[in-house]
């Protein structure tokens, strides 16, 4: 069977936030924000005044990086016992996963506001679960996809740029490891077949990025958002979000987790995806000019392409804890349907050092 989700409605653009309140208040009629940071000024304090004008009730609240589970229960006993019916996402991929999470324990309406575009999170309803370490755990798996993604490219293009460039580095995986889970004979994130759908998604996404993503930084830069910007957004978390979720993902982002343990918790997921991707075409034995390519634009975006750009010590005890982290059983490398051990990995990071000096 394939399968395909995606949100019921997404909608992008500068500056929609305050001006489609609408498209919120027709989900419930009480909500619940959920925010951290500098997400809150930014964006989150602003709805919650704007609903409350419609006479729409919401509240603010300000949840953590390290929220634990007993915080989870009693933000949950909260939300019931302020009969909300609608949560909203607003800031960047934590505060993101853990609203899915809320979302689907008090049975509301999910909606999701980044205020980044760093990563592909905000259409799926999948999170991922980290350790209090920071330590990949796990992905949890929902019944619903969020009811509505709002992404306000006014809001977006004030982020730092880095953050955009990680969202770029973790929409190109999508299509490489689309074609790899293709080729394995294996399955979505949900376990289905792929749908071709996704394929044409994740590789628009691709393509969208190599032809805008120096444009789209000056944009970044200029605090302007113009066409390049838009696409570029557009790819890292509408075409990419729905291109991994329903083509799966292989080894770009098994290497990407198995890092977590190894590395400081400042490099962002989609950093780590680049050099993971990096990691996937030495595994797959992808032509010298394919890997050229990607390696040459990591390097032009300032993406990690050697282990020092990690912080990672080329270190055989430690490689080898790496290697075995990324082949845990529940990986996501094994859906290429290739036998790997533990020295084929340590064999292919050392190859990523070697390649970056050339």
């Amino acid at each position: 069977m394939k399968s395909f989700s995606s949100p019921s409605l997404y909608i992008q653009g500068q500056d929609i936030l305050l001006n489609h309140c609408d498209q919120i208040t027709r989900l419930g009629h009480r909500a619940v924000i959920l925010s951290s940071g500098i997400a809150i000024d930014v964006a989150a304090n602003a709805l919650s005044n704007k609903l409350n004008k419609q006479h729409f009730f919401s509240e603010v609240i300000t949840i953590s990086d390290d929220f634990n589970d007993y915080e989870l229960s009693c933000l949950c006993q909260k939300i019931h016992y302020l009969n909300a019916d609608v949560v909203i996402a607003v800031g960047g991929g934590k505060v993101i996963d853990t609203a899915k999470i809320i979302a689907a324990q008090v049975k509301c309406r999910l909606v999701v506001v980044p205020t980044l575009a760093s990563t592909d999170a905000p259409t799926s309803r999948l999170s991922a679960k980290y350790s209090l370490q920071g330590n990949f755990e796990k992905y949890i798996f929902f019944d619903d996809s969020p009811a509505l993604v709002i992404v306000d490219t006014g809001i977006i293009v004030n982020a730092p740029v880095r953050t955009l460039i990680a969202g770029m580095a973790d929409a190109l995986a999508t299509f490489v490891e689309y074609r790899a889970v293709h080729c394995g004979r294996g399955h979505n994130m949900f376990g289905d077949s792929q749908t071709i759908t996704a394929g044409l998604l994740a590789e628009q996404a691709s393509n969208t990025i190599f032809q805008n993503a120096e444009l789209a930084v000056a944009a970044n830069n200029a605090h302007v958002v113009d066409n390049y910007f838009e696409d570029v957004v557009e790819a890292s978390i509408l075409m990419s979000g729905l291109g991994f979720e329903s083509g799966g993902e292989a080894a770009a982002h098994s290497i990407a987790n198995g890092l977590t343990t190894f590395i400081s918790p400042a490099i962002m997921h989609g950093e780590k995806v680049a050099f993971g991707l990096l990691g996937q075409l030495i595994l797959s034995k992808s032509p010298a000019i394919t890997y050229k390519k990607y390696l040459n634009f990591q390097r032009l975006l300032g993406l990690p392409i050697c282990l020092k750009d990690l912080g990672i010590m080329n270190d055989q005890n430690i490689l080898r804890q790496i290697a075995r982290e990324i082949l845990r059983p529940h990986e996501t490398i094994h859906q290429m349907n290739l036998s790997f051990t533990e020295e084929d990995i340590v064999n292919m990071l050392l190859q990523i050092d070697s390649y970056a000096k050339k």
